[in-house]
């Protein structure tokens, strides 16, 4: 393996040195809490990833290393931020060309509460779609690899304002619905984010039941942010858990119209997984998808096989192989390792 990118490894030693600076100062700290400063908490996670792709360089890579800032002031003042570095190369064999990071600022917003059930959020979020982007965080979410369904044909972000209701326990579902006018503040760079939009509007409802099972539908429309083209999205997300055995499926369709070049006018996903816990640390997972972009005649379809081992809930190691075909320029065929840390 070749030396490549200072910067993310001095990224990797700052976390370290962050969280020995945060035992520190407080006495109460523990990994995956977070740090209480006042009305404000700080904590983050971080994922370090190994891939293995056929017929590609071999990498080692900071996938994210995220910093959360949330706070609890008054009624209305809540504000959170995210911000994060990405695609950090540390090492890569061979002689390919080197992705040394992106700095992006993932979230900012505030939180105004109207009511007990409801809240008024105005800035940068992530677009309710599905289950999966609302909580990619990789600690958080079974598998490294992340399936095509829950982050193309549809914005991951909204920029404006989004009304949420949460009725409580056996109140009825969850809501949230939310507007866009105009274009994405602070978009990600084009190399980790192909496609931006803008006008977006949305909503989703959620039914929960018992712990984790939920069942949730999703709608949103907007247009791409660099050409003359519409879509309207509509999704379906089911999780349910049976013993040992945790299931869940994300789907999507979208309609496009509009003068823009592209090869279908319909764009879905489809993916299910399930995860069997062997025991507390222990878990296995099997995974498939099938994804049809706009773009390409072939669609993308990838069976993923992994285990996961959970030393305490705030790390996972993760060891996983997929096979690939049809088109196999996000999802590739190999392995790949990571380990996940919520700090």
């Amino acid at each position: 393996m070749k030396r490549t990118s200072l910067r993310g490894l001095s990224f990797l030693l700052g976390l370290s040195l962050m969280s020995l600076m945060s035992s520190c100062w407080a006495d109460d700290y523990r990994v995956g809490q977070g740090l209480q400063l006042g009305n404000f908490l700080v904590s983050g996670y971080a994922n370090v990833v190994a891939e293995a792709p056929q017929g590609s360089p071999a990498t080692l890579s900071i996938d994210d290393l995220s910093l959360f800032v949330s706070g609890r002031v008054n009624r209305w003042l809540n504000p959170f931020l995210e911000a994060e570095v990405s695609s950090a190369t540390l090492l890569q064999s061979g002689n390919g060309p080197i992705d040394r990071g992106h700095f992006v600022m993932e979230r900012f917003y505030d939180d105004l509460r109207l009511s007990e059930s409801d809240t008024l959020r105005v800035g940068k979020i992530l677009t309710p779609v599905g289950d999966w982007n609302l909580i990619h965080a990789a600690p958080l979410v079974p598998t490294t690899t992340r399936p095509l369904t829950t982050q193309r044909g549809f914005s991951e972000y909204s920029n404006g304002f989004s009304w949420l209701r949460d009725p409580g326990p056996g109140a009825g579902p969850d809501w949230q619905i939310y507007w866009q006018p105009g274009r994405e503040w602070l978009p990600k760079p084009s190399s980790i984010a192909p496609e931006h939009f803008r006008n977006i509007l949305g909503a989703h409802v959620n039914w929960s039941s018992g712990l984790s099972d939920k069942i949730g539908l999703s709608f949103q429309q907007g247009r791409s942010g660099n050409a003359d083209e519409h879509y309207r999205l509509f999704g379906l997300n089911v999780r349910r858990s049976i013993g040992r055995l945790t299931l869940e499926s994300e789907a999507t369709s979208s309609r496009w119209s509009g003068t823009a070049p592209r090869t279908h006018d319909r764009e879905s996903g489809l993916y299910a997984l399930a995860d069997y816990a062997f025991n507390q640390r222990w878990h296995g997972i099997l995974e498939g998808e099938h994804y049809q972009s706009r773009h390409v005649v072939d669609p993308s379809k990838n069976t993923l096989v992994g285990i996961a081992y959970k030393p305490q809930s705030s790390l996972v190691w993760k060891l996983e192989y997929v096979h690939q075909t049809g088109d196999a320029r996000e999802i590739p065929t190999g392995w790949l390792a990571s380990l996940a840390v919520l700090f």
